[in-house]
C-alpha cells in the first residue's frame, strides 16, 4: 500500500510535469507568432488604434495637402514671371520718389529753408516785338515773380534782403513794387516826408533786385482814386525822378497805373498816358512801360480798337481765379491772338477780393494759358495779411526765407507750380 507521502509528491509531480508541457506548447506559439502574452495584447490593441488614428491624419493631410499645393503649384511658377513685375514695380516708385524729393523734399536747406530748385533767367534788355516781350535777340522771354503789397502797408517784405531770399529761394525773375497812390498813407496823401520814405524804399528794392539779377516793376498802384487824372501831376513828377535815377538799367519797368475802376474809361487812360509816357521816353527811349485797362484792368476789347501808339509799350491784365473763368481767359485769348502785348501784372488763385480758397481747377487753367502764350505775370501779394491771396501765412513772422509750412494755401500752390520747372529741367 502507497503511503500518504508518496502520494503527495506523485501529485506535485504530475502539476510539475503539466505545467512545463503547457509551458512548452506555449513558448512554441509565442515564438511562432500564433499567440501573445495578454499583457502584451493590450500594447498591441494600444499600438494599433495609433496607427489607426495616424492613417487618418495621413489620410486627411494629402486632402490638406492637395488644396494647399494647387495655390502653391501657380506661385511657383508665376513667381518667375511675377518677381520681374514686383521688381520693375518697385523701382519705378523709387524713380518717382526720387523726382518728387528733386521736386520738393530735396528742395530744402539744412536749414528745411523751402526753395524751388530753379532760377529762371535774367536776359538783359528787353522790348516788344509783334506783340510778344522779347530779349535783344528777337527771341521771346517769360518773366514770372511776385508782387508785393503795398510797400505803405507791409514794407518789411520789400527789403534788400527778403528780394535776395526771393531770387535764391523761389527763382523768380521779377518783383513787381505795389505803391499805393491814394490808400493807407499812400504816395499822394501823405505829405513830402510819407513820399520821401516811399521813394526810399524803392529805391532799396530796386537796387536789390538789380543786384539779383530780377527785373523790377515800379507800379503807380491806383485802386480808390478809380481815375489816374486824379493824380497825374504827382506821377509826372514821379516818375520823371524814378527814370532819371535808373535811366542806365536794364532791368527797371514802369507800371503808370494799376486799375482804373470805376466809370473810368480807355480813352481817359489814354488821355492819361500820352502825358506821362513821354516824361519817361524823354530819358529813356527803349524802356518798358505797362499801362493799365477799364475795369480793374480786365476789359482789353477797347485798347484793341485804340491801342497807344508808343513802342515797347504792353497792356496789363489783371484775374483772379476764383471769379473770372472762362469768359475773362476767351477775352484775353482774343486780345492775344490779335497782336495786343499783354503783360499779367497781377493775379490771384482766389476771389477778387483778395479772400477765399485757392481755385484749383480754375488756377490750372489760367496757368495752361500763361504758359501756351509766355505770358509775364506776378502773383499777388507777398505778405503775411491775414487773407487768402496773402503768400505768406498769418501765423508766420518770418520775412524771407521761409519754410513750406510759413506759406499760406495760395503761396504753397505757387511755390509747387514753380517746383515744376526743376522737374521739367531735370526731365530733359
Amino acid at each position: 500500500m502507497v503511503s500518504k507521502k508518496k502520494k503527495f509528491g506523485a501529485f506535485i509531480f504530475a502539476v510539475i510535469f503539466s505545467i512545463a508541457i503547457v509551458g512548452g506548447i506555449f513558448g512554441v506559439c509565442y515564438y511562432k507568432g500564433i499567440v501573445s502574452y495578454p499583457w502584451q495584447i493590450k500594447n498591441v490593441t494600444s499600438a494599433d488604434n495609433t496607427i489607426a488614428f495616424s492613417k487618418e491624419e495621413t489620410v486627411s493631410e494629402p486632402e490638406e495637402v492637395v488644396v494647399e499645393e494647387k495655390p502653391e503649384v501657380k506661385p511657383s511658377v508665376e513667381p518667375e514671371e511675377t518677381k520681374p513685375e514686383p521688381e520693375t514695380t518697385v523701382e519705378e516708385p523709387e524713380t518717382t520718389e526720387e523726382e518728387q524729393n528733386v521736386d520738393f523734399d530735396s528742395l530744402l536747406s539744412e536749414d528745411g529753408i523751402a526753395n524751388t530748385g530753379v532760377k529762371m533767367d535774367y536776359y538783359g534788355a528787353l522790348s516788344v516785338s509783334d506783340g510778344k516781350l522779347v530779349d535783344s535777340h528777337g527771341k521771346e522771354v517769360q518773366l514770372t515773380g511776385i508782387s508785393t503789397h503795398g510797400i505803405n502797408w507791409f514794407p518789411e517784405f520789400a527789403t534788400p534782403e527778403t528780394i535776395a531770399s526771393l531770387r535764391n529761394n523761389f527763382g523768380i525773375n521779377v518783383i513787381r513794387l505795389a505803391m499805393y497812390t491814394s490808400d493807407y498813407n499812400g504816395y499822394c496823401v501823405g505829405g513830402s516826408d510819407n513820399q520821401k520814405d516811399l521813394m526810399d524804399k524803392i529805391c532799396s528794392a530796386v537796387d536789390a533786385a538789380t543786384e539779383n539779377d530780377m527785373y523790377v516793376i515800379i507800379d503807380w498802384h491806383t485802386l480808390n482814386d478809380e481815375n489816374p487824372n486824379t493824380y497825374k501831376a504827382e506821377s509826372i513828377q514821379f516818375f520823371g525822378e524814378m527814370v532819371r535815377k535808373y535811366k542806365g538799367n536794364d532791368n527797371v519797368i514802369y507800371e503808370i497805373c494799376n486799375e482804373p475802376n470805376g466809370d473810368t474809361t480807355w480813352s481817359d487812360i489814354k488821355s492819361y498816358a500820352k502825358e506821362v509816357i513821354p516824361v519817361i521816353r524823354n530819358v529813356d527811349s527803349d524802356a518798358i512801360i505797362l499801362v493799365g485797362t477799364p475795369e480793374w484792368s480786365s476789359e482789353l476789347e477797347s485798347v484793341q480798337d485804340d491801342p497807344l501808339n508808343f513802342k515797347n509799350i504792353m497792356y496789363t491784365y489783371h484775374f483772379y481765379a476764383a471769379s473770372h473763368k472762362d469768359d475773362a481767359r476767351a477775352e484775353l485769348e482774343s486780345a492775344l491772338e490779335a497782336g495786343l502785348p499783354v503783360f499779367i501784372s497781377e493775379y490771384g488763385l482766389v476771389s477778387a477780393d483778395g479772400n477765399g480758397s485757392v481755385d484749383t481747377k480754375e488756377a490750372k487753367k489760367w496757368y495752361d494759358l500763361i504758359d501756351e502764350y509766355k505770358l509775364s505775370s506776378c502773383i499777388w501779394n507777398l505778405s503775411n495779411k491775414d487773407e487768402g491771396s496773402a503768400l505768406i501765412s498769418a501765423d508766420c513772422q518770418s520775412t524771407l526765407d521761409w519754410k513750406y509750412e510759413d506759406l499760406s494755401e495760395e503761396g504753397k500752390y505757387f511755390f509747387d507750380k514753380l517746383s515744376e520747372g526743376n522737374k521739367t529741367e531735370n526731365d530733359n
